[in-house]
């Protein structure tokens, strides 16, 4: 008589909080495998409760990352198509890696080395950013987060009146121009023409508000322009402080996903020269900031 095959119990994911104002280690969980409902709910909340995950050990195809990625919503193109997988549209590549494995010698995207939240320059902004790295430079290339609900609530109320019911123009075209990027060609601004958003917006789901600026925000309409720069500048370095920041070491086969509703980011120097550095990138669309 044959013996029935053994069911295996299903592996319930770790959640590990890191010591900071933000961030937490998922283990237990092969993100190459589709998860099932008890599992994503798991994810979900932690990433409701952290704001950036990180899933260490995950050697994903792009094929499993989109997969991943789209338990989370409906998944999304970039409007910069030169930085797009030449198989995989969805898919962002970041690399400085060459064909014949020699590197570029510079940072192939140099509005991600300063402070942002991802493609805020669109009426309805992405939800969420998920990373995997095949490849990581030695020293230097770490993403910081900054837990810009967390700062929010830390102002003064001073500086809460003031701020409350202000919007910024985020602008992909300004954006480029502030960093020395090549400049947006008209078909982007086209697809991405300048929009405004609350400076202070209000997560959809838990509730809490944090502030919204970073690199896209151009000034505040109303405002006098230097005034409304000045004041930006201010808040971004408020909210940017030690204390509200996670650093995220790179190791190969990481896989990094964080809540564009209540973080900015952004990359850390590195020698482009000497030191190879590829992320692959997939965003969740979201919806119109309130």
């Amino acid at each position: 008589m044959m013996q029935s095959a053994e069911v295996r119990p299903e592996s319930v994911p770790a959640v590990t909080p890191f010591e900071t104002a933000l961030g937490a280690e998922v283990s237990n969980i092969d993100l190459s495998q589709p998860l099932s409902a008890d599992q994503f709910a798991v994810v979900e909340q932690a990433f409701l409760d952290h704001l950036v995950l990180v899933f260490r050990n995950q050697s994903l195809t792009d094929e499993q990352h989109l997969a991943f990625a789209s338990r989370f919503g409906e998944l999304e193109e970039h409007i910069n198509k030169p930085t797009r997988h030449e198989q995989y549209e969805k898919v962002q590549v970041f690399s400085n890696v060459k064909a014949d494995g020699t590197t570029l010698g510079v940072h192939p995207e140099r509005g991600t080395l300063v402070w942002h939240t991802d493609k805020s320059y669109i009426a309805t902004p992405s939800l969420a950013t998920v990373l995997r790295s095949p490849a990581i430079a030695s020293e230097g290339g770490d993403t910081l987060f900054a837990n810009t609900q967390a700062a929010y609530d830390d102002l003064d109320e001073a500086t809460k009146r003031r701020i409350a019911g202000l919007k910024a123009v985020h602008s992909w075209e300004r954006s480029r121009e502030k960093v020395g990027e090549r400049p947006a060609t008209p078909e982007q601004i086209a697809a991405a023409p300048p929009v405004e958003h609350p400076l202070v917006r209000t997560h959809p789901v838990t509730g809490r508000k944090g502030l919204y600026l970073g690199n896209h925000a151009s000034h505040v309409p109303g405002m006098d322009f230097e005034e409304g720069v000045q004041l930006l500048a201010e808040l971004e370095r408020f909210a940017t402080q030690d204390k509200y920041v996670y650093r995220h070491k790179w190791q190969v086969d990481d896989v990094l996903m964080w809540d564009n509703r209540g973080t900015m980011h952004c990359v850390t120097p590195y020698d482009a020269v000497k030191e190879k550095r590829a992320i692959h990138r997939v965003v969740i669309r979201g919806d119109r900031p309130f």
